[in-house]
């Protein structure tokens, strides 16, 4: 039976809420569309290929994000909260037909698709104008949200320079957007436990795909070939240490409360880091069926690959120090960041030919980067019993 729905200053947050199985069913059906993309990625795999990529991916990144963050406030898991998001979910689907060759015959399909769900999250925020205490937050994000939606539907029928140039607006208002509401953020919290919950999850799919592509490299040629497998075995060894560094030595998916404007600081800084840490996850699955086609690795392929693999390390190194140390961030990250340009400089430098040279090369890296934190401690305490 659903709850009476009661007008009031904020929505409460139930302690222990966990994602629900709608939710986990449009994280499913949005990877799907970063399936595509990153498919596509595979195949065009150059420095056109990786900026389109990436633009892609992240105005697609930023539906799930605003999806995510009107569910951890606003989500009652009412009939019709789920009418409207089955009308998301299937806007997503038409954006994952789309984003396959956005930048080419199929444009028109992916702004349409960015039109509507932006349009989708618009009326979601419309109708929970109830809670007195959020409008403001209401406001902000029905507002930014419109203004996007007509940005990316204005730019269907318009030729590429100035399609492009309103997509390029629509896309700087996500960037700005956490800036935008920052003053409600801690006036109306996310969920602490469900955020860092449905984040956990959505990197734990990514990493499905991740593995999926190792199998994608094994069956890219008739008969088993060594490039293959090697690419196969990098590519699922890399993708197990970045779960061990997600879960288990940043831990990135524990609790985040919100309830002053540090704290939104904060979360804003862990929001951000997921972006690399997305980005790297979905190019190196893409990188990975790339090279096991390959015989011979080329240098612009192997700085393509460096840096996917650098965007996890830089990624997962933020999540790691906004979790111990957020009003220093930078200097607990600094160590991180070394370690990353080291290997991109090395990996710029050096001619690996092969792609198993190129993965135990990342491999150990990554291996030296989720050292660091333990390094440093052992260091500190050793420090300490000295003075």
């Amino acid at each position: 039976m659903t709850p009476p729905r009661i007008a009031g200053d904020l929505p409460v947050h139930p302690h222990g809420r966990k994602a629900t199985w709608f939710e986990l069913f449009f994280d499913l059906v949005f990877v799907v569309a970063v399936a595509q993309l990153a498919g596509s990625f595979s195949h065009h795999y150059d420095g056109v290929g990786a900026a389109v990529f990436t633009f892609g991916f992240l105005s697609m990144w930023w539906c799930w994000l605003g999806h995510t963050f009107f569910a951890t406030r606003f989500d009652e898991d009412t009939p019709q909260q789920r009418w409207l998001g089955l009308a998301q979910i299937l806007t997503v689907v038409w954006l994952a037909y789309g984003v396959s060759d956005y930048n080419g015959e199929r444009a028109w399909v992916f702004a349409s698709g960015l039109a509507a769900f932006k349009l989708l999250l618009a009326l979601a925020y419309a109708l929970c104008w109830r809670w007195r205490g959020a409008r403001g937050l209401i406001r902000a994000y029905a507002t930014l949200y419109l203004a996007q939606a007509f940005l990316w539907a204005a730019s269907v029928a318009l030729p590429s320079d100035v399609r492009w140039l309103l997509w390029g607006c629509a896309f700087a208002l996500d960037l700005v957007s956490p800036w935008l509401v920052a003053r409600h953020t801690h006036e109306v919290p996310p969920h602490p436990e469900h955020l860092p919950e449905r984040f956990g999850l959505f990197t734990i799919i990514l990493l499905g795909e991740g593995m999926a592509a190792t199998i994608h490299a094994l069956d890219h040629s008739a008969s088993l070939t060594a490039h293959g497998l090697s690419a196969a075995v990098g590519g699922a060894l890399l993708t197990f240490m970045t779960w061990l560094g997600y879960f288990d030595r940043t831990r990135a998916h524990q609790e985040r409360e919100v309830n002053d404007p540090k704290a939104g600081r904060n979360m804003r800084l862990w929001a951000y880091a997921h972006v690399a840490l997305y980005l790297g996850v979905a190019s190196l699955a893409a990188g990975t069926v790339y090279l096991a086609t390959q015989i011979t690795v080329g240098s612009n392929a192997q700085r393509l690959f460096a840096g996917g693999a650098a965007l996890v390390m830089i990624g997962l190194s933020l999540l790691g120090v906004v979790a111990v140390a957020p009003n220093i961030w930078w200097r607990q990250a600094l160590p991180h960041f070394v370690v990353a340009a080291v290997f991109v400089a090395m990996v710029g430098t050096f001619d690996f030919v092969s792609a198993m040279y190129l993965y135990l090369t990342s491999t150990g890296f990554f291996v030296v980067q989720l050292s660091v934190p333990r390094v440093k401690m052992a260091w500190e305490q050793k420090y300490s019993q000295e003075r």
